[in-house]
């Protein structure tokens, strides 16, 4: 497992948060789980939807 770039992680963030809506003050949140999921190599369809709800 090779460690994400920082550029990687924050792409993933910003999808994130713009499919859980744009929410204000999550930003953290966002980028922990971005960065988890791509340390463990999730493809597209095992990707996070936690914050969909």
């Amino acid at each position: 497992m090779s460690k994400p770039t920082e550029e990687q992680i924050r792409v993933r963030a910003h999808e994130l948060w713009e499919q859980a809506g744009k929410p204000e003050g999550r930003e953290d949140e966002f980028w922990h789980q971005a960065e988890k999921e791509l340390a463990q190599g999730a493809t597209s369809d095992e990707k996070s939807t936690t914050f969909l709800e």
